[in-house]
């Protein structure tokens, strides 16, 4: 039987047969490069992205009564709690049931994942893959003391760019990206998300890349294309 990796709603450049895959999860610490790698995979398997970061950055700028409620959380370099979150994934999936989907940054925690679970089980879907971004804890805080990000357009730069490479914006340090939020944030990556992991594979879902010095992200791009296949071939 020939089966095929799932186009999403947009072009797709990889073309390789495979098993069906629709709901892709990307996971992966505070800096472990989720951004660059979200776009890698939106592009290449044709995936429309959801960042509940973006979407809450969104609120935020727009002055909304939820943005604002965000807002507390992020300045403090604390999690959104799960109540806040949900119902804008829940939302979002609903109205994008038809498209192939790469939720980044969601689920977070256990109880996400569950909701998420439940939410795609009522649509007649579940999650496909779980990719993880396992980078070593040293590689990460060294990525946090140069990383910055563009108040415009939410580019994000890794080797401390004065000008945004997308708009020409001036780039700013993010107020998390700091020695004492970072260990907080840590922390709650610790505590929170790393059990989402073991949820997914438990179910024989997640693919691991392990990424223990530091490279071209297109090195780390090309590993994560090569797991995918050999997941669908399995």
């Amino acid at each position: 039987m020939r089966v095929e990796l799932h186009r999403g709603c947009g072009s797709a450049t990889e073309t390789i047969n495979m098993k069906t895959l629709k709901r892709f999860v990307l996971v992966g610490a505070p800096a472990s490069g989720k951004g660059t790698q979200s776009s890698f995979l939106s592009e290449t398997y044709g995936l429309k992205p959801l960042s509940t970061g973006a979407l809450l950055r969104a609120e935020i700028a727009a002055g909304s009564q939820l943005g604002m409620e965000a807002k507390k959380y992020m300045d403090a370099a604390m999690f959104v709690p799960d109540e806040v979150v949900n119902g804008i994934v829940a939302k979002w999936l609903g109205e994008n049931k038809d498209c192939g989907c790469l939720l980044d940054g969601y689920p977070r925690t256990v109880a996400q994942a569950e909701t998420l679970d439940a939410n795609l089980t009522q649509l007649g879907m579940e999650v496909d893959i779980v990719i993880y971004l396992n980078v070593a804890l040293e590689l990460i805080q060294a990525r946090m003391l140069k990383r910055k990000a563009c108040p415009k357009c939410g580019e994000t730069t890794r080797n401390g760019e004065e000008t945004c490479p997308k708009c020409g914006a001036a780039m700013i340090v993010r107020t998390d990206d700091n020695p004492e939020a970072f260990a907080k944030r840590w922390k709650d990556y610790e505590s929170l998300t790393q059990p989402v992991i073991e949820h997914y594979r438990a179910q024989g879902k997640v693919v691991q890349i392990d990424v223990v010095e530091e490279g071209e992200p297109e090195e780390v791009s090309a590993r994560i294309a090569a797991a995918v296949r050999t997941y669908c071939e399995k």
